[in-house]
């Protein structure tokens, strides 16, 4: 599930290419929630908890306008827009358990 979003080099092309990080440098940015994407994605790692609070938060993947130019830059195909999508469901999941969840 999470190979295809391992191979990010950190180049930052994602950044300079995502509208909405011009426009809101608060914004986490696409490599960032793909590399957040990519950890919960992984059975062995035991942090999505810290990292959801991160990814549903105001700049966090909500934020994201599904430009898709984050993708058509990236030098290893790692489609950073699909993690952000594949990261708003997992937002939407998170959000609804806690709500129907008992305290």
């Amino acid at each position: 599930k999470y190979h295809q979003f391992s191979g990010c080099i950190n180049c930052g092309l994602c950044y300079a290419a995502c509208p909405q990080f011009g426009l809101n440098p608060e914004f986490i940015g696409p490599a960032a929630i793909t590399l957040a994407h990519r950890y919960n994605e992984d059975s062995r790692d035991h942090g999505k908890k810290e990292r959801m609070a991160q990814l549903n938060s105001q700049n966090g993947v909500w934020s994201c306008t599904f430009v898709g130019y984050c993708s058509e830059v990236c030098p290893k195909h790692v489609d950073p827009a699909a993690a952000i999508q594949q990261g708003k469901v997992e937002s939407s999941k998170d959000f609804l358990i806690a709500t129907l969840k008992p305290r």
